[in-house]
């Protein structure tokens, strides 16, 4: 999905403020985030990284050639998983997968997990590419998570100052779908406030909150964000169209869909 937005001679869209470095490689920086082997602790979560998994029940399924990321609340007892091509797993037996989007997940502490997939095969599938986590503007990186050739290792980088985005510009949300964790990680919640439903296997792509949380990563670019925020409020009330000086009608359709309005 896209957004189709035309600059007209604003010079904030020229403006190049992230990184263009599709290396996940990272410096040191003191940060609440503990790694230690392949887990990461936020204090509240403990997030650990796989390339190989063992589902629930209800999938009944082991690999030992693809990644999984396990994200374990201490508070609750709860977990959720993300993994294979690429399927979520909640421990209450919650079910959904994606393929073209990628997912971000939102937990209570204020940490962001973003899941980003590979590029679909000739099989029509993809898999866990690689993941972020950010808590208190310091982000981790997670590679090496999709072992098919046998020669993959989990990888996780030193923490660094700035988010995900503004780390690796590859890690843009845009088109994401964001899950909202409520009390537990058994309460996945989407961007328009809907539950994800406890029975079957809900399909997560362009489910939507993306955008929002696109604008939130970036290094704010003033008369930009305003025009989308004023998309969005319109698209939120449905209107169809949108003028702001400089700027052509965005795609309000999709808007929609990105943002989680209008469902």
């Amino acid at each position: 999905m896209s957004v189709s937005i035309q600059n007209s001679g604003n010079s904030d869209l020229a403006v190049n403020q992230t990184s263009t470095s599709s290396d996940f490689s990272a410096q040191s920086a003191d940060t609440g985030l503990q790694i230690s082997g392949n887990t990461i602790d936020t204090g509240r979560y403990l997030i650990t990284a796989n390339n190989n998994y063992t589902t629930g029940a209800a999938y009944n399924f082991h690999s030992d050639t693809d990644g999984c990321v396990r994200v374990y609340d201490k508070q609750t007892d709860t977990y959720v998983q993300v993994f294979g091509d690429p399927h979520v797993e909640t421990s209450n037996g919650t079910h959904g997968e994606f393929k073209r989007d990628g997912l971000v997940l939102d937990l209570q502490d204020g940490t962001q997990i973003q899941v980003q997939p590979t590029d679909l095969n000739n099989a029509g599938a993809s898999h866990i590419n690689a993941v972020s986590v950010t808590k208190d503007n310091q982000t981790s990186f997670i590679t090496g998570l999709y072992n098919d050739a046998g020669t993959a290792h989990v990888q996780i980088s030193a923490p660094q100052a700035g988010n995900a985005f503004q780390l690796n510009n590859s890690f843009d949300s845009y088109s994401d779908t964001v899950l909202h964790v409520g009390s537990s990680l058994n309460d996945l919640h989407f961007a328009d406030g809907s539950s994800m439903s406890g029975t079957g296997n809900t399909e997560l792509d362009g489910k939507g909150g993306g955008i929002q949380e696109f604008l939130g990563q970036r290094v704010p670019m003033q008369s930009f964000d305003t025009m989308l925020q004023s998309v969005l409020h319109m698209a939120s009330q449905g209107s169809q169209s949108v003028n702001a000086p400089d700027y052509s009608a965005a795609s309000v359709a999709n808007l929609r869909i990105e943002s989680g309005y209008g469902k």
